[in-house]
């Protein structure tokens, strides 16, 4: 028996028709990771919702996020690898080429350095998220959407063996240094070999930074390592 389902809704709302993907499951574990995973609990146990967009092609977007959701929770809670190094080069040799200008952040940019971490996701700043889903159009699990209330102001998923999240036009912090998802930080990337690609990550700087402020202790021990050698 499935231990998750998913249901596709559509709503009409004042800025444009949106829909609602729908997931219901009463495991624990995943009921505690979709929250982190941009979800907020319905007034059902075990409903979680999250709404995006429409689409002309929102049903085979929701026929492959019904078959992924599943693998993307137990990556996202490291219950099960991902296959970060197949998702970012299919990102990296999609993009070539094209007016996608985009960067790598969080435990994939870490990664990237040969750090020992393993991501659960990707996540990435993108100049044009509208551009980004149409490189990423066979692999959407939702559609690219405008985000309201957000940390920016649009954003997109995908997934080739990993979750591939991008944004773009990331609220400014007014930090220094910058976060490494908002446009101050295109001033502090630096160019790292990677299997035959070279892939734009943040400062090491930076990084230690959002680790520190978000209190990710161990990461932010592993990036001091990494600074120091």
């Amino acid at each position: 028996m499935s231990v998750i389902g998913t249901r596709l809704g559509r709503l009409a709302e004042p800025a444009g028709d949106r829909v609602e993907f729908m997931v219901r499951t009463d495991v624990p574990i995943y009921q505690a990771r979709l929250p982190k995973m941009g979800w907020r609990p319905a007034d059902e146990p075990g409903l979680f919702t999250r709404r995006l967009d429409d689409a002309p092609d929102v049903e085979a977007i929701f026929e492959r996020f019904t078959r992924h959701i599943e693998t993307m929770i137990r990556q996202s809670a490291r219950l099960e690898p991902a296959d970060w190094e197949t998702g970012l080069a299919e990102l990296a040799d999609r993009a070539e080429g094209s007016d996608l200008r985009w960067w790598l952040y969080g435990s994939g940019a870490l990664a990237v350095r040969g750090l020992d971490i393993e991501p659960g996701d990707l996540d990435v700043h993108v100049n044009d998220a509208g551009l980004a889903g149409r490189l990423m159009a066979d692999l959407l699990v939702e559609p690219v959407t405008r985000m309201h209330g957000w940390v920016a102001d649009a954003g997109g998923r995908a997934y080739t063996g990993i979750l591939i999240e991008w944004l773009a036009g990331a609220c400014p912090t007014g930090t220094d240094p910058p976060h490494e998802q908002e446009e101050a930080a295109a001033d502090h990337l630096e160019l790292i070999p990677w299997r035959g690609r070279r892939i734009r990550v943040p400062s090491l700087k930076i990084q230690l930074a959002v680790a520190e402020r978000r209190g990710l202790a161990d990461r932010a021990a592993l990036i001091r390592q990494a600074m120091r050698s």
